[in-house]
Parts: C-alpha cells; sequence; structure tokens
C-alpha cells in the first residue's frame, strides 16, 4: 500500500481492507485456479499446474488493469457456456478513485489459458460506487442466477442520526443492491422492490447466503460496520425479503467483518458466523478501545440501532427462528482485527473447523493513535484536508503489529481448540480475503490468504497425506440455466447427526470459491445421503470413502425434498407448551426505572438495580383459588390480582401500599405474621439505589384484613439498611409464629463489602427482631446472598436454610432445635443465582440444582485461573474501589481498560500517559503489590450452573449440567414433567442484561427444560412450541381454573403465564 498526502486512511477509512480471492477451475483441467484482486496494483490469475505450483497468466489472460481500486472477488459461470466469469468489486466515484465493477466473461481457452473481455456494461452490472462484494444466487426461484451486490458507505460520523431517518431511503453510491436476472445476459435493479435496505448507512463489509430456516428458498446475512445494524434477510418465496435481525437474534457483532453460515453442530441447521475486532493478547487488548461507554450504547438504543458488541458472533441456530450467541462459550470471540471467516473441515472428521484470517497496518482503536488523531492541530488539517508528508511520518511511527490466521478444530457441542500454534509457519501478517479448496487434489482443503504488503499465503493441508482420513470432492452439474448448482445441498444423514452442505460459493471475505463440495468421510457411518437442486428437487445418492470424486447431473421431473425430514429428526418429545396470558386477564408490565449503577459505581461488574420484580402466590382471601402479588420498581405500582373461578385475574386497588411506591420490591412471600389467619404480605427492599439509613431500604410488612385489602405494619424492621435479595418465612423456633430470614445481597455504594444477612424472630405480633447472632452466628456474614430456602436436608423433621451466594459457594445452616451451623455444601465459588431442591435420581436423597452465571461469558474461571475482586481505597481518597481480574493467554489483567479505569481511579491516567505503557504494565505495577494484598479478595472459581448430587451422608457432587444450559445465566427454576415419565425434569429460566458494556448481555435462554434420564443425568430440550423471551427472575407453580400453571415475572417486561398442555408427551 502506498498512502500519499492526496488519498490516505484519512481519506477513505477502509483504506487497509485489503482485498479478495476468488478460486474454481478456469482452464477446465481439474485442478482450482486462483485469482487476486488489489487495490493499489494489478489484479491477477494464476493457473494451478500441481503439487501447489502456479503460473502468472494475467496478461495471456487479458486481465484488464486500469489502476482502479478492486475489492471483492465473485466467480460464476454466468452465462452458463461451461467457463467461469470473474466479477469484480470495486470503489468508484469517490475522489481520486473512478472505477466501475467488472464482470469478465470467459471468451474461450486457448493453449490451456481462458482470456476474458469486461461485459459488465452489456449485462447492466457496471455499477460505480462503494463496492464490497457480489454474490449470485437465485433469490426468486426462477431458475438463474440473480445478483446481490454488498456497497458500504464511506463517511462514518456524518451518518450517525436515528435509524428510522434512514429507513426506505437509497443512497446511489453505498446501498446494497439487488440485480434481477432477465434470462438474456441482462440485468435490471429490483433493489426498492425486494424490500432490502439501501440506504446510506450500508457499511456492508460481509455476506453470506444460506437457507437459514430450511424451507427452501436462500436468505441473505450481511455484515455492517459501525453503528448500522447486521441484516438478517429472510426470503419470503414472492420475490421479497424481510429483515428479521430484531426477531430473531438477541445482539450482534458491532464492527460486523467477514461473515459466514454452516451448519456447526450437524442438526442440519445453519450456524452464523460474524467478525469483529476484539483482540486476544493481552496487551493488544488492553491499548485498544474495546466497547461503546455506558451513554454512548443507550444513546444508539435510543436512536433505533440494536444490541451489539465489538466482538465475534457465534449464532448457534435454536431451530424455532431463534438464535443464541455463543462465542463466547465457544471459545471463537477474541480474534483481534478479523476479516475472512471461513468453515470448513480441516481433518475429515464431518466437522466443520474455524479458519479465520486478520490483522491490519494502522489499528484504528489504538488509544495512542486516536489520541493523536484527535488533536486539535491534527483534526484542523483534516478539516482542512492539509495533511502532508510529515504528518504521515508521523503515523508510520505508530506500531505495526502483524498476528497469526487463526485455525480453530470443532471439538463437538459448540466448543472449539485454538491449534493456530500447531500450524507450520503461520507467519504474522495482515491478511485479508481467503479462500479454501483442494489445491492439489490430496483430499483435503488447502487455505490461500491474500496479504497486505507481504505475499499471498497457501496453508498446505495434511490431514490426508496417509490416506487415512478421507473425503468426496462432489461436483455439481445443474440446470442450463445454473450450470454449476449454485443453491444446491448436500444432506447426510450419518453417526447420528445430520451433515449439510450448502453449495454458495462467496464466503468470508472479499472471496469465492466455486469449487467441487468437499465432505469429510472419516470414520462416518452413511445411513442415507441426499442431494438436494436449486429447485428444491432432489435425488438419493451414494458416497463412499473409496470414491473421493463424484459428479452429479441435474435431471428433470425430480421429486420435492421434504425439509420436515430433517425438521422431525429433532422432534421435540416433551409436553406441547402455550402461553395463557391474555386467557388469564393478568395484564401487569413490569417496568423498571431509569437509575444508571454504573454511573456511581464504575467499576462494577454487574448491576444490582434491575433484580426484581418480586412474584408471590397464594390463595389471600379464602376462596380456593391462588392468587398474585407482582412487585414493582421504585416510582412504580406493584399489584396484587385475585384469581376468580374463571380462571380470570382482576387487580385490586391497594391505596395503602401505593403509597410505598419509591421502594423497589425484589422477593416477597405471603405468609401470615401476627396469626390471624389471613395470609399477609412481607417484602424484600432492593434497587441498590438508597443508601446509609434511608426508610425506603427497609424490609416491609402489609397486614391482610382477610378480604385482601392490605396496610403496612409499621416498625416491623429496624436496623435492616441493606439491599435485599430474598425473604423466606419459617418458625425456626417453634413457638408458633413465622419468622424469617432476610438476604443481604449488597451494601449500596460499596459493592464488595460484605452485606450483613438476617435471622429475624417475629415477636407475636408481626414484627420481627434480629436473632442472628445469638442462634446462627456465622450466617450474619456468610456474603452476597442471592437467594436462600428453608429446606429439611438432612430429614430429621426440622428445616435447614439454604444459601447461595455470589462470589461464594451453597451453603447449609443446619438447624439443630432453632439453632444454626453452617455446613458448605460445594466449595466451588461462583456467582451462583438459586438453589432448587429436589431428588433427581429417586434414591430418596435430596439433590440441588444449582443457577450458576454460566459459560457464555467473557469471565473464565477455574482454580488455576480465578476471577477476582479486589476491594480497597486504592486512591486514598476514603472511598474503596473495585478491581475485577481475570487471566488472558495466563497472565491477570484487570477486567476494564485504562479508559474506564481512569473514571474512577484518575491517578492511572497521570501515571500511564500512553496506552501502551499501561498495556504492558502487570497488575502489581498498576495498582501496588501493597494495596493488592491488603484488599478485601472475592474470588470465583466455577461458573457452570450445575446439579449438586447427595450421596445420602450430605456430602455433594458438584455435576456441571449440559453444555445447553451453560449458555446463559439462570436467576431460577421449577420442578415439571414435561414428558410424562414421572422423572423430575427442570425447567430453568433467566437471562440478565444488566451489566457493563464490556460484559455484555447474558440472552442467550429461551426457556430450558433438562430432561430428566435418570442416575442424575439430564438431556436438554427447548420448550416444545413457546420460547421465553426477555429476563426471567421468578417463576412460581400456580393452579388456574385447577390446572398446573407457572407464572414468570421478568424484569421491565410483561408478566408471562404459561400451561403444558395435558395428556402424553409427543413420544
Amino acid at each position: 500500500m502506498h498512502p500519499t498526502p492526496e488519498f490516505n486512511l484519512f481519506d477513505y477509512m477502509y483504506y487497509y481492507n485489503g482485498a479478495g480471492i476468488g478460486a474454481g477451475d478456469f482452464n477446465n483441467d481439474g485442478k482450482i485456479d486462483l485469482f487476486f484482486s488489489s487495490n493499489q496494483g494489478n489484479n491477477a490469475l494464476y493457473l494451478n499446474e500441481g503439487d501447489l505450483k502456479f503460473k502468472d497468466v494475467t496478461k495471456e489472460a487479458n486481465i484488464p488493469n486500469d489502476g482502479a481500486w478492486n475489492t471483492g472477488v465473485s466467480v460464476v459461470d454466468i452465462n452458463n457456456d461451461g467457463l467461469l466469469d470473474i466479477y469484480i468489486c470495486r470503489v468508484g466515484n469517490f475522489k481520486s478513485l473512478h472505477g466501475k465493477n467488472q464482470l469478465l466473461i470467459c471468451k474461450g481457452i486457448k493453449n490451456g489459458i481462458p482470456f476474458y473481455e469486461d461485459e459488465a456494461k452489456q449485462y447492466g452490472l457496471d455499477f460505480s460506487g462503494f463496492s464490497t462484494q457480489a454474490v449470485f444466487f437465485d433469490y426468486d426461484g426462477d431458475g438463474d442466477l440473480d445478483m446481490f451486490l454488498l456497497n458500504h458507505s464511506v463517511n462514518h460520523e456524518a451518518r450517525f442520526a436515528p435509524r428510522s431517518n434512514f429507513i426506505n431511503t437509497y443512497d446511489l453510491l453505498s446501498g446494497d443492491r439487488i440485480y434481477r436476472n432477465n434470462g438474456n445476459n441482462t440485468f435490471t435493479d429490483v433493489t426498492s422492490e425486494t424490500k432490502i435496505n439501501s440506504s446510506s448507512i450500508s457499511y456492508g463489509l460481509g455476506v453470506a447466503v444460506s437457507d437459514i430456516n430450511l424451507d427452501g428458498y436462500p436468505d441473505l446475512y450481511i455484515g455492517n460496520d459501525f453503528h448500522e445494524n447486521d441484516y438478517l434477510y429472510i426470503n419470503q418465496h414472492n420475490g421479497t425479503f424481510s429483515d428479521e435481525n430484531n426477531q430473531q437474534l438477541m445482539h450482534t457483532s458491532q464492527y460486523t467483518m467477514g461473515v459466514d453460515i454452516a451448519d456447526a453442530n450437524n442438526d442440519g441447521y445453519p450456524e452464523i458466523f460474524s467478525l469483529d475486532m476484539e483482540p486476544q493478547d493481552p496487551v493488544i487488548l488492553k491499548r485498544s478501545i474495546e466497547e461503546d461507554d455506558y451513554d454512548i450504547f443507550q444513546h444508539k438504543l435510543s436512536f433505533g440501532y440494536n444490541y451489539q458488541y465489538s466482538r465475534n458472533n457465534l449464532q448457534y441456530n435454536r431451530r424455532n427462528n431463534h438464535f443464541s450467541e455463543t462465542g463466547l462459550y465457544s471459545g471463537v470471540y477474541a480474534t483481534d482485527w478479523s476479516w475472512a471467516s471461513l468453515w470448513m473441515d480441516f481433518n475429515n472428521d464431518g466437522l466443520k473447523d474455524l479458519f479465520i484470517s486478520n490483522g491490519i497496518p494502522k489499528r484504528l482503536n489504538d488509544i495512542d493513535y486516536i489520541t493523536f488523531v484527535s488533536s486539535g492541530e491534527m483534526q484542523e488539517k483534516l478539516r482542512m484536508n492539509k495533511l502532508g508528508q510529515n504528518e504521515l511520518t508521523l503515523i508510520d511511527q505508530f506500531p505495526e503489529i502483524k498476528i497469526p490466521n487463526k485455525f480453530y478444530l470443532n471439538k463437538g457441542n459448540l466448543q472449539f481448540e485454538d491449534m493456530s500454534d500447531a500450524v507450520e509457519n503461520n507467519v504474522s501478517t495482515f491478511s485479508n480475503g481467503s479462500v479454501y479448496a483442494d489445491l492439489d487434489n490430496d483430499g483435503d482443503v488447502d487455505v490461500v490468504v491474500n496479504n497486505i504488503d507481504d505475499p499471498v499465503l497457501i496453508y498446505r493441508n495434511n490431514a490426508n497425506n496417509k490416506k487415512q482420513r478421507p473425503s468426496v470432492a462432489i461436483t455439481l452439474k445443474g440446470s442450463g440455466k445454473n450450470i454449476n448448482a449454485i443453491g444446491a445441498k448436500i444432506i447426510l444423514f450419518a453417526n447420528n447427526a445430520i451433515r449439510t452442505y450448502e453449495n454458495f460459493p462467496v464466503k468470508g471475505f472479499q472471496s469465492s470459491m466455486q469449487t467441487p463440495v468437499y465432505v469429510g468421510l472419516y470414520q462416518t457411518k452413511i445411513d442415507s445421503a441426499f442431494l438436494v437442486w436449486p429447485d428444491n428437487t432432489y435425488q438419493s445418492i451414494s458416497l463412499s470413502a473409496q470414491q473421493p470424486s463424484v459428479t452429479f447431473s441435474y435431471k428433470k421431473d425430480l421429486p420435492k425434498f421434504n425439509y420436515s425430514i430433517i425438521k422431525n429428526y429433532w422432534k421435540n418429545e416433551t409436553k406441547p407448551v402455550v402461553d395463557i396470558t391474555a386467557q388469564t386477564g393478568l395484564n401487569y408490565v413490569h417496568h423498571e426505572n431509569s437509575f444508571i449503577e454504573f454511573n456511581r459505581e464504575f467499576l462494577i461488574p454487574h448491576g444490582i438495580s434491575t433484580e426484581g420484580p418480586a412474584l408471590a402466590v397464594a390463595d389471600i382471601n379464602h376462596d380456593g383459588l391462588e392468587d398474585v402479588f407482582v412487585g414493582s420498581s421504585k416510582t412504580f405500582h406493584n399489584a396484587v390480582f385475585l384469581q376468580q373461578p374463571n380462571g380470570k385475574f382482576f387487580q385490586t386497588k391497594q391505596p395503602l401500599m401505593a403509597l410505598d411506591s419509591m421502594c423497589e420490591d425484589v422477593d416477597a412471600q405471603w405468609v401470615d405474621v401476627n396469626n390471624d389467619g389471613n395470609l399477609d404480605l412481607v417484602i424484600a427492599s432492593g434497587g441498590n439505589e438508597y443508601y446509609g439509613k434511608d426508610e425506603h431500604l427497609l424490609p416491609r410488612v402489609y397486614l391482610n384484613d382477610g378480604k385482601a385489602n392490605f396496610k403496612k405494619l409499621e416498625g416491623a424492621f429496624n436496623n435492616i439498611f441493606v439491599t435485599q435479595s430474598c425473604v423466606v418465612p419459617f418458625d425456626f423456633n417453634g413457638d408458633g409464629f413465622v419468622d424469617l430470614f432476610i438476604g443481604g445481597r449488597v451494601v449500596p455504594w460499596q459493592y464488595g463489602k460484605t452485606p450483613q444477612s438476617y435471622l429475624l424472630q417475629n415477636d407475636g405480633t408481626g414484627k420481627f427482631i434480629d436473632v442472628t447472632e445469638k442462634y446462627a452466628k456465622e450466617l450474619s456474614n456468610i456474603g452476597m446472598v442471592t437467594n436462600a430456602l428453608w429446606f429439611d436436608i438432612n430429614k430429621d423433621g426440622q428445616k435447614d436454610l439454604i444459601v447461595s451466594c455470589e462470589w461464594g459457594g451453597i451453603y447449609a445452616f443446619m438447624n439443630n432445635k432453632g439453632t444454626f451451623t453452617k455446613k458448605t455444601l460445594t466449595d466451588k465459588n461462583g456467582w451462583w443465582n438459586f438453589i432448587l431442591p429436589v431428588d433427581v435420581n429417586n434414591d430418596g436423597n435430596i439433590d440441588l440444582i444449582a443457577g450458576n452465571l454460566g459459560l457464555n461469558s467473557r469471565l473464565q474461571a477455574s482454580d488455576k485461573e480465578p476471577v477476582r475482586l479486589y476491594y480497597n481505597d486504592f486512591d486514598d481518597n476514603g472511598l474503596k474501589e473495585q478491581i475485577l481480574t481475570y487471566y488472558v493467554q495466563g497472565k491477570e489483567i484487570p477486567f476494564l481498560g485504562k479508559e474506564e479505569l481512569t473514571k474512577q481511579l484518575p491517578g492511572i491516567k497521570r501515571k500511564y500517559l500512553y496506552a501502551a505503557n499501561f498495556a504492558k504494565a502487570s497488575l502489581e505495577e498498576i495498582f501496588s503489590k501493597e494495596k493488592l494484598k491488603s484488599s478485601q479478595l472475592l474470588t470465583a472459581n466455577y461458573f457452570s450452573s450445575a446439579v449438586l448430587m447427595n450421596d445420602g451422608k450430605l456430602n455433594f457432587t458438584t455435576e456441571a449440567l449440559p453444555w445447553e444450559a451453560q449458555l446463559s445465566q439462570y436467576r431460577d427454576a421449577v420442578v415439571v414433567d414435561a414428558n410424562g415419565d414421572n422423572l423430575p425434569d427442570i425447567l430453568l429460566v433467566g437471562n440478565y442484561y444488566d451489566n457493563n458494556i464490556q460484559m455484555g448481555r447474558y440472552d442467550a435462554d429461551y426457556g430450558t427444560l433438562l430432561i430428566n434420564k435418570g442416575n442424575g443425568k439430564f438431556e436438554t430440550s427447548n420448550l416444545n412450541g413457546l420460547q421465553i423471551m426477555g429476563q426471567v427472575r421468578k417463576i412460581r407453580s400456580i393452579k388456574i381454573k385447577n390446572q398446573p400453571s407457572f407464572i414468570l415475572a421478568k424484569n421491565n417486561d410483561a408478566v408471562q403465564i404459561i400451561q403444558f398442555e395435558s395428556g402424553k408427551s409427543q413420544k
């Protein structure tokens, strides 16, 4: 690359995005050849001479080179003459760049060399604008290939405005396009008819095609840079697309670059992988800008943009038109500034592995670089277009960090192992466009990478060198209008799974590969195999390791493929679940009040203020029907609903309760506190907003007059001024009056300090006295309590108190006639959220289901590499701060970066003027050895949600739940019989959004069933027919019209009531 004062990265922000590759057999000799595009150099065609030797035939092939800025390459036989053509995207109509996109039509092969003429204008495809990549596919099902053109805007800051400003607008240069094939070697722009976005905020860098929902029509995923949403275009079968990003995806990458789509877990449904620029190296990570500031993030949401995080995203297809993003769990979220993502089978084992190209010469997210270019002098020169050679020389002094490309081996269960270090000669480069193909015809796929200012890389695959890991290369001969059968699928039922392969050449970044479909057959037992042609007709095929290459040709009048064969393979055999909320009339929406904890305590890992609402169920008016209390946040009103015989609920008026609307309800219990025969209401107060001895922190008791009218009992509690998590009732001293345990969640304004928890004795009037020190000394400072329950865990006839903690374990306080001793049930310190007692293996001993943070998080904890929180006054200003740390590549580093830390600790900015120096510093150098040593230290070494198996002697073995139950944070659970086998199954609910932006939302769950298989083993299942959306805080069983039902209280969302349909399961 050769930047000049007249044209450089300040003029064109995608100056260093690099160029693409096209792979295909251009001279029809049975070997895959390569075409390379170039930004500032000449495009080039290399013919494969065998044994990975290539010959440059650019001149002989009449490849035009006019000095234009070339980007993406698409290989296609557009006129179906058996000769591969090449479509080249370019940047034009911009400053000194004036090129038009090219369509190089192969006119023949002479002396083994193809030769070309540019006929883009004749075809109507000579677009001149800001093009990234073209995709040829049959979107309208008429049999011929249409074209989607991915374009990109070149102006970021001037385009940040409410998203509604851009809807239904069309930009002539940067808007995406769809061109319909007219069937006569011409194309018509039908963009507006197809209902795709084509605005000036189309920052398109990645595109991939797949039949995402298995309906036989090709869909599109578009990766956009900056603030614009990615697009998930679902084909509507009528020549239009519907963007269903917000309906199917919970969040996406922010600066999306290359994308690819393939079935990564062999269930027949495709996953989506998008790339971003989160560094893997701890030093690079800490010298780079990471996520948006909290306020900016929220501002973007208010403008209509969706949830986006600056890391790679792996969208796991849940087979129900929803995706769970698992990049963190899968271990592929951080690969630095990444471009091409390619799903491919490295070792022919039938699992699709992952290749990622990465690197950029000028790291535009480098904090020191941003500081330099943001200076007043530089900004003035940029505004006046007076950037000179001196400034370019200064920019060149910034370090150029080359990094090696990444190879991830698929280990199953959507987990990947980084095997990059095992790749010989994996040199560090600035790599962009990439392709895979079996270049040497030895039965395994090789990789080719286009680099900036370095020679091309070819990674030779040796997996099948000994011919022990076979594969088959499938060549497809399609119909006359689609000769290479673009859009065809290979479907294998093998090894108790479904393997799908789609024939769409464009993948990764600015590249395409018109090659055979490669299918790995190592240790593969095929039950049946199908070839589905682009028109959705199909034929059964036979594949054998003894036949490494095979060709299939299209035939007319084949039967239509029934996609239910795939869908029914995973038929949900649990009882159908229905949403009956509307039928009940229980229409309550919880609204979270606006309070940004991160503006008060900048360094906390997550919020505490959004842990409501409370939920309680009981018959409170003596009519034999169960009624409901739902809590509220500060400034809103909670609600009491009475059930009627017809199953409808009506909301009662509670004017005296409304007087306390400045309190926040996080837990509640119906309990008769004064023995008058009426169930009263006890509420634990949370919100973490008040501090000191503010009365709004106090728990509350509301007395029931027997007719469901409630009045606050004044003076029920004294001196309980912590943010609470739970209140659980039990008459622990046997005096006939119910007592309480109230769990301390945090000390307001002092996350990290141990809050006090309380064992409270009823004085006989409904008022409560703290007797913790008298009866349960170790309970008072047990930790940050998240949940608790009374349960007779040792079957001695006395209920014990079981407590879960954040930054702690799970503990039982064993009841010995009213006094309590602590017993640790698991020594695994986690962020435990709840415990559910149930005898999962029918051995007569009570086991525990325990919800935790899960494994789909940037925080990965183990005994060797725990997550820690250091709590101390690090800047000696009289206030203590929280320093959250975790391990990256074996090094303990602060979770937050320099910019975030300096908001609370401004001395760090003075100590480390340059982010590069901060990034290299050790923890002890940043915060001092003495301060770290004297800190209150909180530690977590286990984040899996788990079952604690009881051996009958109160020895519990902690066993992680299946991987599908580790993808989000679980907050509650209930026992259900989901399949009619009388074994206790579990319905898990959760998600939690209120984290700092660097952590991101935990949003991957839609309600997960643990199906009990006996002997303490579980398999997971989606709910049959229903997805539970949002953040569920509480779930309770309730009978409605005498039918077992479940009510779910969600944060900042409507209450939901669901039922398992009666009768047998779907087995």
